[in-house]
């Protein structure tokens, strides 16, 4: 009678829940399931714009005297570009090759837009137009001053102030963070007609007085009165 219930109970239990009570007992088996780790990942800055695009060139002339003038921009967001150099090539009226120079190395910032002029005599005389390349000596990431320009306005000179060709200045305040007084600056300036189109300019080479912000006047050389000017500096790094 007892294995008889025994059997039972086998029976009864299996169907409820597996065997029990006779026997040896079911050892229960579990399985454990990995749990994923999340891992940050550092995504890469995309790479920089290290180019130096020509914005617009142009001449301004004057007696014996030919300005070439190019404005320039730094499509680099986080580089600045050192020991930059335009070469100008100016051209006659009917296209024909006259004299050819280079103008000061500048420095311009990220993003910066930055007008750069040349004094050519003898050779440029009466030149209708010029053109410009541009040799950028290294990029950097650690920049130095640069400047920005406010209130800039023309004053007319000799000539200038009849028939509108002529010589004149350009004036305006630069403002800059971080020079020590003494350090050599070259200031350039660029002047447009009503259409935007570079009438002359010039450039000055001068010494930081201290402070934070100095007034300016840009000695230019303009073929018509223009509508506006621009001024811009650059000092080394």
């Amino acid at each position: 009678m007892r294995s008889k219930r025994c059997g039972l109970g086998v029976l009864t239990g299996m169907v409820a829940v597996g065997v029990a009570g006779c026997g040896a007992p079911s050892t229960p088996t579990s399985s454990t399931t990995p749990t994923a780790v999340a891992t940050a990942t550092a995504t890469p800055a995309p790479p920089d714009t290290d180019t130096v695009t020509v914005v617009t060139t142009g001449v301004g002339t004057w007696q014996l005297v030919t300005i070439p003038v190019a404005v320039l921009h730094n499509d680099a967001t986080r580089h600045g570009a050192r020991e930059v150099v335009v070469h100008f090539s100016t051209r006659s009226a009917n296209g024909r090759a006259m004299g050819s120079l280079d103008s000061p190395a500048v420095n311009l910032a990220p993003g910066e837009t930055l007008p750069v002029a040349a004094n050519c005599t003898d050779t440029c005389n009466s030149a209708a137009s010029v053109n410009v390349t541009v040799t950028v000596g290294l990029w950097t990431a650690a920049t130095g001053a640069s400047f920005t320009a406010t209130g800039v306005s023309y004053r007319c000179g000799a000539g200038a102030c009849g028939g509108g060709h002529g010589q004149g200045e350009a004036t305006g305040t630069l403002t800059t963070s971080g020079l020590r007084q003494g350090a050599a600056v070259v200031a350039f300036a660029a002047c447009t007609g009503p259409g935007g189109a570079v009438v002359g300019g010039g450039m000055l080479q001068t010494q930081w007085q201290g402070g934070s912000s100095a007034s300016v006047d840009v000695p230019v050389l303009v073929n018509r009165t223009p509508a506006s000017c621009r001024i811009g500096a650059s000092t080394g790094w």
